[in-house]
């Protein structure tokens, strides 16, 4: 009889307990899914007037095609009258083991484990609309071995403030690669897939060839609507901020709206798991493999998004998405898209987040400050590593920025290079990646790190009006110089020359 008392209590304790988690389930709320604020004015006002491109894709992955309507809305902004367009079509260059990136020695069986893979782009048609005409069959022919350079015969003249329509069909083949390209273990990679307006500069549509070494790809900003139809279960990443919805037969939409962005890309998987946050109107979404990568991911590529957004001006988009991806390069920067290669996941520690902070920060050089990555790659890739250093300061403190610099930059400086390769040189020049990341990251980090200690450290405020003056833009070397000098009131040309054009003789 004594045990009963207490029996008694702890039923009653448990019912008490029952109904609090009942009531707590009822009446709390849950917290609501982190989504992406509204676009901000600067990039209204950037997308106002941009040429416009719509996508209609249909994923199929049993047949490893995907089958794209794609409409182009362009205006000639050339200057003069034209009768050519010219767009890009560097998924062909995954067609033959010959022309493939891939496909060198330097990187063949890193990306193609399992033997040449062969991918690219078929037309089924092609249809164009001139300014007051009907719309009529294009003729058009591949202006390049490779069938990377795809020209467009008008049936008039494009004068100069015109706007005609392009309408594609074509399917995309996705070759078995782990490139920007393919498609391994499942994670499907569609870097560099569509077809894209090239640039007209200095009287010639841009026609470089799709090599190994660099990301050889220049691009105007353009506005994206894109829907994707895949099989339901996929998770599909992209440019922009994206809706779902539910389709016919198990399919689901996803729908893309990226304002002034210089390039779409894709990436689709199924086994992947997803970390979400928002910050400062920013939607960042992450897919690794893992959960704790997913979440380890996410935490670097917010600790970088606060740094760069505090030093440059703030984060151009919306949406930042980083993928997981399986390749051999590191990391590949898309506007607002970000792929991350499996190994440096892996790998994990200093090695990933450093990676993160270098690709994070292309989204101010590169996808929002544009330049010519094949003649003058360091003015992307040398930013983003001397914005490593900023991130690595910010996190760390003086001292571990100080050791990054003297492990990236310092050394690189110190190392045996041959002869006539310098930071300013085109892409053609080097002879393999290894050689093209020390000399292009590294050592053109060493002038931007020469230009801060001889500015005082006012390196990131001139970076800062770099970005205001140039976002959206394409720029050039002289356009940086240029401003460098009004910003500062000194010219910095000879400096500059020291570290990007003469070799260092080790």
């Amino acid at each position: 009889m004594a045990g009963r008392p207490g029996r008694v209590w702890l039923a009653a304790g448990l019912a008490a307990v029952v109904c609090g988690a009942l009531a707590l389930a009822l009446f709390a709320r849950p917290s609501p899914a982190p989504v992406a604020g509204p676009p901000g004015e600067r990039l209204l006002a950037a997308s106002r007037g941009l040429d416009t491109v719509d996508i209609q894709a249909a994923f199929d992955p049993v047949g490893r095609t995907v089958d794209v309507d794609q409409t182009l809305t362009l205006q000639n902004r050339t200057g003069v009258t034209q009768r050519l367009a010219v767009l890009r079509t560097y998924a062909n260059a995954m067609r033959s083991e010959d022309d493939s990136p891939a496909a060198t020695d330097e990187l063949h069986d890193l990306c193609y484990p399992e033997g040449f893979s062969p991918g690219g782009l078929t037309f089924r048609s092609a249809r164009l609309q001139m300014a007051g005409g009907s719309e009529q069959g294009a003729t058009y022919a591949f202006g390049d071995d490779a069938h990377t350079v795809l020209r467009v015969t008008l049936p008039g003249d494009w004068l100069p403030g015109e706007t005609l329509i392009l309408r594609l069909r074509y399917t995309l083949a996705v070759p078995r690669a782990a490139y920007r390209f393919g498609e391994t273990d499942g994670i499907w990679a569609l870097g560099n897939a569509f077809a894209i307006p090239s640039p007209y500069v200095d009287g010639a549509y841009l026609d470089d060839a799709y090599g190994s070494i660099g990301d050889p790809f220049v691009s105007e900003c353009r506005n994206y609507t894109v829907a994707v139809t895949a099989p339901e279960g996929y998770a599909v990443a992209g440019t922009g901020v994206s809706t779902t919805e539910a389709a016919a037969e198990g399919a689901v939409i996803t729908r893309f709206a990226a304002p002034a962005v210089r390039d779409f890309a894709l990436c689709i998987s199924r086994e992947t798991r997803s970390a979400q946050t928002a910050q400062n109107g920013v939607l960042l979404t992450v897919y690794a493999r893992a959960a704790d990568d997913a979440r380890t991911l996410l935490r670097y590529a917010a600790q970088a998004l606060a740094c760069y957004d505090a030093r440059y001006g703030a984060y151009p988009y919306q949406t930042l998405t980083l993928c997981e991806a399986d390749f051999p390069l590191g990391g590949m920067e898309y506007p607002a898209l970000t792929l991350i290669g499996s190994a440096k996941i892996k790998a994990g520690g200093e090695t990933l987040e450093q990676l993160v902070a270098h690709e994070v920060a292309h989204q101010w050089w590169y996808a929002a400050v544009g330049s010519d990555p094949v003649r003058q790659a360091w003015q992307d890739e040398a930013l983003a590593q001397f914005s490593l250093l900023d991130y690595w300061e910010t996190r760390y403190g003086r001292d571990a920025r100080d050791s990054l610099q003297y492990a990236l930059v310092d050394t690189a400086m110190r190392l045996t290079i041959p002869q006539g390769v310098t930071p300013g040189s085109p892409l053609d020049y080097f002879g393999d990646l290894t050689e093209y990341g020390i000399v292009v990251y590294n050592r053109g980090a060493a002038a931007l790190c020469a230009l801060d200690l001889a500015m005082n450290g006012g390196l990131d405020g001139f970076l800062a009006s770099y970005y205001d003056t140039y976002a959206f833009a394409l720029t050039t070397r002289a356009d940086f110089e240029t401003l460098l000098a009004r910003y500062t009131g000194e010219d910095w040309s000879p400096l500059l020359s020291d570290y990007l054009d003469t070799y260092v003789d080790s």
